[in-house]
């Protein structure tokens, strides 16, 4: 079975996440509370619009800062502005949505997120 992988923006609106994409030339737009729950809107307006089947389908998640923190609320942001060079304040009004990073802070936050997820697949417990 070939899978298909769509592009799929994040945002965040009040309690839920918004997800938007384009496929043939149709612009989709689905909200629901959880990010899990979002794709499998998404896959349903893929499905009665375009007759995709859902399970050939998946997503490149291309998050919004506000959203991102929102959805991985489990990272300190401290520590992960420690990790980029940025301030925290900094990261706080990117969580906020008050403030947009530059291209070069989104690389910055892009690149130490990579490091970290490349260092966790690493990583196993010793139960001793």
């Amino acid at each position: 079975m070939t899978m298909l992988t769509l592009d799929l923006v994040i945002t965040k609106e009040d309690n839920s996440y918004k997800g938007s994409l384009t496929y043939n030339d149709n612009p989709l737009t689905q909200t629901a509370p959880t990010i899990p729950e979002l794709e499998t809107q998404i896959k349903k307006l893929l499905w009665e619009f375009e007759s995709l089947d859902p399970d050939t389908v998946e997503f490149n998640h291309y998050y919004q800062c506000p959203a991102f923190f929102s959805e991985f609320a489990v990272l300190n942001k401290a520590q992960l502005a420690a990790l980029t060079g940025l301030s925290s304040s900094q990261l706080e009004a990117f969580s906020s949505g008050t403030k947009k990073p530059s291209p070069d802070e989104a690389e910055k936050i892009e690149n130490t997120l990579k490091d970290l997820a490349s260092r966790l697949l690493k990583t196993s417990l010793v139960l001793s």
